[in-house]
């Protein structure tokens, strides 16, 4: 009968083999990770006094709506994004304004956070509104910033990858006569962006599983 004892240096060759392969691979691992860096998807500031690219849309009861380039009520440069109409030639009774635009998710973003100033005009015996959409889905509906610009941010988690849209718009749930607008600027959509390893790291990988590799055949061959 062979004793048993003579199967423990390659048991513990093959659990110290084990021990080695943990670490490096390990080393690898943290070589490989990186930290996340935010990138902007896509920002506007108006100041280049340009809102063609935006498109206006409207609610049935308003026959003309308005996008335009606001230079008298702005939260910072000389510009800012106007959404409006005229009532009663503009349209009557409760309606919106909007302006949208489109945004690329790339792949690999995550946690996408949008950003803007926004603000809506006075009314008397009405609300003004302004709103914000993304994909149609409404993250403000919020009458309480009125003359004065408000810092509104909104976290739209993961995005799937491709094109979406941004829709700023004011609302109003009266109009009887005169102008109805919100007022938006420094729109950011920013996202975390995966760090791509350093080809170091792949150097440091592949180093530390050859190192393995080498005192496993080192050991098995006693």
């Amino acid at each position: 009968m062979v004793p048993i004892n003579n199967f423990s240096p390659p048991l513990e060759s093959m659990r110290m083999t084990l021990r080695y392969v943990t670490a490096a691979l390990a080393l690898g691992l943290v070589g490989l990770s990186g930290t996340a860096s935010a990138a902007t998807v896509f920002s506007d500031n108006f100041e280049d006094g340009d809102v063609s690219d935006w498109s206006v849309s409207r609610s049935v009861n308003i026959s003309l709506p308005v996008l335009a380039i606001r230079t008298d009520s702005v939260h910072a440069g000389t510009s800012a994004l106007w959404t409006y109409f005229d009532a009663p030639n503009g349209g009557t009774g409760a309606g919106y304004v909007r302006a949208s635009h489109d945004f690329t998710a790339i792949a690999g973003a995550t946690n996408f956070m949008l950003e803007l100033w926004a603000r809506s005009s006075p009314c008397q015996g009405c609300t003004m509104y302004f709103d914000v959409l993304v994909d149609g889905q409404q993250l403000a509906h919020d009458g309480s910033a009125q003359s004065n610009f408000t810092e509104r941010t909104f976290s739209l988690g993961t995005l799937a990858t491709g094109t979406h849209t941004l829709t700023l718009g004011m609302y109003t749930d009266a109009a009887s006569s005169g102008r109805f607008n919100a007022t938006f600027d420094d729109v950011v959509i920013s996202a975390n962006i995966a760090a791509v390893p350093e080809p170091e790291s792949y150097a440091m990988l592949l180093a530390g599983l050859g190192l393995v590799s080498m005192i496993a055949r080192r050991r098995l061959s006693r």
